[in-house]
Parts: structure tokens; sequence; C-alpha cells
């Protein structure tokens, strides 16, 4: 040995099982930061392949002339720019294919690069005025091929006839409203009708900035340059929030809580090391007064503490860092497992760079932070406690513990844990932390309930609707061949009937449900008894402002002729199938229906489809309809909206619960390995304890005493800054959008306080082993 830090290598050697604890609480801290960064790095990239699918990759949209679009196209901080327009976005504008309203856009070819539904997936993009592109609903309607001709017309009754050059796939919007939508090229459009398009030569310019380009400052020189209105800019909100270039000021708030939170991170990881080499040090004392009573220099003891926990960090970074990642990818495998269309870009085994970069630096530097105030510590030993072992591992008791309210036993462990002020404020500093993360981050769950609204397990893949306020005329032998069908999983059929109140001539719209619709609406069910509607002997009034029936009442309501009295057993919330929210609507089965209306057909129909149904077997099901209904029916598909809906809940949902998931796990192993370096620190005390006569079961309910005061002092500790905290989030987050009022989240308390109890149960049993398994002369004498 040449160098007194050489006796670092020969004493982790010796101490490799005292000193995995600590090395376990590093890999933990650096296993938190390294998930939380890199689950939201992952969420942002989620989050920005979604936004490019669904908005598109431009950046800002500039409503100018075409002389201002060719200066605007030579800046040098445009790397695309094209033109784009739309007619007859409503469909109600007179412009039809087939005597069906058509949407039509004229755009770029490059504009196809900037927004993937704008892209032609058979075929070619039309080049010139009389060449155009059809979505599939208008190729399938239509029964057309590319290479064949189709006639427009005109809301001025002009008839134009059209090459067809290509095939655009339909989007969520088109698939929904089984609308036609027609793509043009830029002449195209603006030859169409010169008067229409007078007014629009005021084009929409679309940009895409360069990497790097400070998009507001190039959106702010662009608005001066060309005397442009705030109306006159779009800004794509969702691509530039996840590029962190935006300046909505609700937006700019969410950096704000990220940055609280990633600071409440950090700490969190400093307090846990500090605490656990607090504790080593502390079981140290006796070592590290040999090496003063050797010579060695305060300074020189600081310098060994540090290399020390240098040392520490060669395995336990990466061990971090590798357990992070690993969790990385499990998250990354259930969003393209959930929703494969939609993050089929998101790659399984993706590498966070900015997690693990942040992991290992924090990782570092909470080491080396950590590491100061236990390095002052062994360097304040003096030699004389070379020969005293474990001394000062409790200040000197001023006063005896207080047995007035506990026994002896449970009155010294609180003793134990109280007696270092300081290392007290570290242990219950770093279990107060976890609690303080976990309300912190719950409000995230908050906003994730009012942003994205889940679908509801009624939602229907397909929806068919009479069309033009047709009543009852899907006939139920259809229904009853439907689900006969390969693919089809549920059909939910609701009629239509509007009754009269004889008493006041009002008009109430009445809905049947079958059963199983009728028990998928329980969660809606504000008050009321749904099994008397179940059975057909009431109703269910729809939650309407100033148009509810009382539960209890008896409506005397009259159809065709015929007066019938019902009972209201309920009051649901406000549904989807409501048709006029200012008339009284009420829900009932099918056989009271059919008893009051006599009807037996059906007005709507809700199909659920099997995960792996075929577009071929989507045809076959409105084949059907169509053959059996005529023309006047609307099939609404909504697979694509509904993919895109549980895309959006999948991602927040799984990186939002993984992080309450992380904080609460590490909030688990952080009290046991507390625990259990605190009862390594103090063996030879629990010895000598053992030798003037205290029993094993009193010094396990003395550690247990010791663990539940720092539970308890660490619970209180938590809430007190975390509530706060809980309320400023929640405000910025959710109260400044939508108006919610906070309330105490006491759901999120009772979870981290049931993990954290449940942590101290489990805290005491290594303990408590270890104690059990020892002599008193073993337990002395251990180094």
């Amino acid at each position: 040995m040449k160098h007194y830090l050489d006796l670092i290598k020969i004493s982790a050697k010796r101490h490799r099982k005292q000193n995995r604890m600590t090395r376990l609480c590093i890999v933990l801290a650096v296993f938190l930061v390294t998930v939380i960064f890199g689950m939201a790095d992952m969420e942002m990239r989620s989050q920005y392949i979604q936004a490019i699918k669904t908005d598109g990759s431009w950046h800002a949209a500039f409503a100018m002339e075409d002389e201002q679009g060719a200066l605007l196209r030579e800046r040098p901080e445009v790397e695309e720019i094209a033109r784009y327009g739309t007619l007859n976005y409503h469909l109600e504008d007179g412009y039809q294919l087939g005597g069906v309203e058509t949407g039509i856009c004229g755009f770029d070819r490059e504009f196809q690069e900037m927004l993937p539904d704008a892209q032609i997936t058979e075929g070619t993009f039309p080049e010139n005025a009389q060449e155009i592109a059809l979505n599939e609903n208008a190729m399938e309607q239509l029964e057309v091929q590319i290479g064949e001709a189709v006639d427009m017309t005109t809301p001025q009754g002009e008839r134009r006839q059209y090459r067809i050059t290509g095939v655009a796939k339909n989007t969520a919007l088109t698939a929904e409203l089984d609308a036609f939508c027609v793509f043009l090229s830029t002449d195209g459009f603006l030859a169409l009708h010169s008067e229409e398009t007078e007014a629009a030569r005021e084009g929409l310019y679309f940009v895409r900035f360069r990497r790097f380009c400070n998009i507001q400052k190039a959106i702010d020189e662009i608005e001066a340059q060309f005397g442009l209105a705030p109306e006159q800019v779009r800004q794509n909100v969702k691509v530039l929030m996840m590029m962190l270039q935006t300046r909505d000021s609700y937006l700019l708030s969410f950096y704000l809580i990220a940055g609280m939170l990633a600071v409440l991170v950090v700490i969190a990881g400093i307090l846990m090391i500090t605490a656990s080499m607090n504790s080593s040090i502390v079981r140290r004392t006796e070592f590290f007064g040999m090496l003063r009573c050797l010579g060695a220099t305060r300074k020189q003891v600081v310098r060994f503490v540090r290399r020390e926990a240098l040392g520490w960090c060669k395995g336990a970074i990466p061990a971090g860092v590798a357990a992070g990642t690993v969790v990385i990818w499990g998250l990354c495998w259930m969003l393209r497992f959930l929703s494969p269309g939609l993050f089929d870009g998101l790659p399984v085994f993706g590498i966070s760079y900015l997690g693990i970069g942040v992991g290992i630096v924090v990782g570092f530097i909470t080491v080396l932070l950590a590491a100061r105030s236990p390095a002052k510590r062994a360097a304040g030993v003096s030699p004389l406690m070379a020969v005293s072992g474990n001394a000062g591992t409790v200040k000197a008791a001023k006063r005896a513990a207080h047995t007035r309210l506990f026994k002896v036993d449970m009155a010294l462990g609180i003793h134990h844990a109280s007696g270092s002020k300081k290392n007290f404020l570290l242990v219950t500093g770093s279990f107060a932390f976890s609690i303080i993360l976990f309300l912190g981050f719950s409000t995230a769950i908050d906003f994730m309930n009012h942003a994205v609204t889940p679908l509801r397990p009624s939602a229907p893949d397909i929806a068919v609707n009479i069309r033009d306020g047709g009543l009852n005329q899907i006939p139920p032998e259809l229904v009853r061949e439907l689900e006969e069908y390969e693919g089809v999983k549920n059909i939910f059929k609701k009629g239509y009937a509007v009754l009269t109140l004889p008493a006041d001539e009002r008009q109430v719209v009445a809905i049947s449900y079958d059963e199983l619709n009728l028990i998928m609406a329980e969660d809606l069910l504000i008050e009321g008894r749904l099994k008397e509607v179940i059975d057909g002997e009431g109703v269910l009034s729809v939650f309407l402002e100033e148009n509810t029936f009382d539960i209890g009442s008896s409506l005397l309501v009259s159809a065709g002729g015929k007066e019938q009295e019902i009972c209201v057993s309920g009051v649901i919330e406000c549904v989807s199938d409501v048709l006029d929210y200012k008339t009284n609507t009420m829900i009932c089965s099918e056989e009271l229906f059919q008893e009051i209306t006599g009807e037996k057909g059906y007005t709507a129909l809700d199909i659920q489809l099997e995960k792996d149904v075929t577009d071929g077997q989507v045809k076959g099901i409105r084949r059907a309809i169509e053959q059996e209904c005529g023309s006047n029916i609307a099939f609404s598909d909504k697979r694509m909206k509904n993919q895109e809906t549980k895309g959006a809940y999948y991602s927040m949902s799984i990186f939002l619960y993984g992080f309450l998931g992380v904080i609460a796990l590490i909030a688990f192993f952080n009290i046991i390995n507390c625990i259990a370096m605190s009862v390594s620190a103090q063996m030879r005390e629990y010895g000598a304890m053992r030798a003037i006569g205290m029993t094993v079961r009193q010094l396990i309910r003395m550690v247990f005493a010791e663990t539940l005061t720092y539970t308890v002092f660490g619970v209180v500790l938590g809430c007190l800054a975390g509530v706060p905290i809980n309320w400023f989030m929640f405000r910025t987050m959710v109260t400044n959008k939508w108006g919610e009022a906070w309330t105490v989240p006491a759901w999120e308390m009772a979870v981290i306080v049931l993990v954290m109890a449940s942590s101290v149960c489990l805290a005491v049993l290594g303990p408590a082993r270890r104690i059990k398994g020892m002599t008193v002369v073993d337990t002395i004498s251990r180094e």
C-alpha cells in the first residue's frame, strides 16, 4: 500500500456486505432520476409522434397573397413551404360528386410531407388542373378506379370533369362523417371557380422551419415584415409545445411545473443518499478514529470519504441507469402493444439520452453533495473515539427517555430516532419527499382526466343512424342477421320516439336501450335504481338544466293516441344520444318502449367490432345495412377516431401512472433500506442492551418504534409540504383551464401513507432476523 487512499479498496472488500445497502441507495436514487426523466422524454416523443400524425409536422401557417408567399419562401429559416386552401369544409356549399356533398382541398405537393393525412396512398398526386385524387370513401361508393373520369357539380350548376390520378386514405374525420373529400393541385384549386377563389387568393402558406430555429422569433419577424394581423397567423400548438417552442402562457406553466418536479426529484435523491451515507459513517466511527490516530488530517479524512463515495458510483450508477432503461423499454413496449398504429414510430428499445445523461450527472453530483455532511462528520471524529467504538451514535442524553406514555422499549426506540437531530431530519426528510413527489405528480392524473376523455365501454366502432329525422326504420331482423356476422362483437340497439305529456302538452324524447347498454350506463347514474329500468318498471331521466324529472314522480305520456303512466326511477348524466338539449329526455328498456309506442324497429345501431376485423368485413356489414334500409342511412366509421383517443389516453396514463408507481416503489425501498442501515449502525448498542437483560422481543419493539417515529414525522412533514404543492399545481394545470375547484387529495395521501405503512412492517423484519440470529458476545464484538 503506497497511499492512504489505497485503504478504500481494502475497506470495500472487507465491508462489502455493509456497503451494499449504501450502494443500493445510490442505485435507487439514480433509478428514480433515470426513470422519471427517461419516461418524460419518451412521453414527449410519443406525444410528438402522435401530434405529427394527427396535426402534421408544420409549425406555422400565414394567410397572405401570392407575392408575399414568394418572399416568405426565400427566408433563410424556412425549410419547407406549401400553399393550402379548402372549399365546402362544412359540406353544405353545393360542391358534389355523384350527388354527395364533397370537401375540396387544394395544395402544393410539398404539403404532403407536412401532413400525413394529405398523402396519396395509391397512384400519383394531381399534376394539372384537370386531375384529381379522391379519398377511399368516394372511390368505394362511386365505384370508380384510377384513370377513370369523374364529374363534379359546383354551386352554380356547372359540371367539371376530372381524371382520377390517386387515392388518399380516409382521415378520422372523413371516416366518422362518411364524407367525400378530393385533392386538387394548387392550379386546379384556383381554376375551380374564379369568383369563389378570388376572395381566397390570400391563401394559407404552411411553413416548417429549420432545426434549431427560434420559431417564435421567426413568426414575429414575418408578422412585422408583411404586416399580418394575429388572426392571419396559425400555429401548430401541439408540435410546438413538444419542441419547447411555444409562448402560450398556459403551456409555459407546464414547463415551470416540470422544472419544479425535476428539482424535487433531485432533492429526494440527495436526501436518500445523504441519510444512507450518514448511517455508514456512524457505523464506522472507530475506523475513522483509528485513521486519526495514525496521523490522518481532517482534510485527508474528508478526501477519503468522498473518494470512497465516488468508488461506490462505479457500479451503482450503471446499475441504476440500466434498471431505469429496462423500465422505459417496458413502457414503450406497452404503448406499441396497446396502440400499434399510432405509436409504430416509437422504438421499443429506444434509448433516452436525456434520462441516461441526467441519471449519470445527477448521480455523481448527488453523491458528491451527499458526501459533504458525512465527510465533515467523519473528519470531526477525535482519535480518542478509536477506543470507544460507536460512541456518538446518539448524542449524550441530557435526560432519560420518556416512559410515561410508552413502555421502556418503545420509549428507547423513539429516543434513538430523535437522538441525533441531523440524522432525524435527513431520514424523515427523505421519507417526506417521497410523499411530496407523489402528491405533486398526482395532479397530472387530474389533468389527464380533463384533457383526454377515455372511451366508454359502450363506445361504438361503427354508428348507424337513419337520415333526415327518420325514426325506428331499422328492422329487428337485420340486427339479428348482423349479430351473426364475423367480426361483430356487440350491437347496441336504440329506438327514438317523441312523446307528449297531456298535462301541459310538453314533448318528451324517449330513447330505448337494450339490457347490455343499460348495464354499461350504470357508471353514469347520478341517483336512483337501475334495476327497475332494466325490468321495464321505470325510466331514467337524462340530466339537463331545468329539464330533469324528479325521482319517484309519475308521468302520464301519450304516443299514437295511447296514454300510459310511467315512473321515474333514476337520473342519469347527459349522454351523447340526446337529440335536443332543451327538451326533456328519458331512457327506458326496449320492452317498455315497445309497450308505449308500439314500435319494434330501431333508429340507431352502435356496433362494436372484434380487434382483428378486416376492412372487407366492415364493407360487408355496410352492404347488408344498405340493402335492407336503402341510402337513407348514415354510416359512421369511428375506428380511427377511437384509435387516436385510446392512443392519447394510453400514452398519458402509462407514463403518469408509471411515475406514481416508481415514486411509491422508491418510497417503499427507501424506508426499508434506511431502517436496515440505522439498525446496522447501532448493533453494538443493541448488544449492550442484550447484555444488561433486554429481551429480543423488546429490541424488536424498539426498532419498530424507531421506524414508526421516522415514518410518522415523515408523513406529517410530507403532507404539510405536499398539499400546498398539490394545490398550486392543480390550480395551474386544471383550475385555470377548466375552472374545477381544488379539493384535498385524500385518496392520494391514503395510497402513499398505506405504502409507507406496509414498508414499515417489512422494514422491521430484516433487522429482527439479524437480532435474533446473533449472540450477545457476537453483537458486542462486531465491527
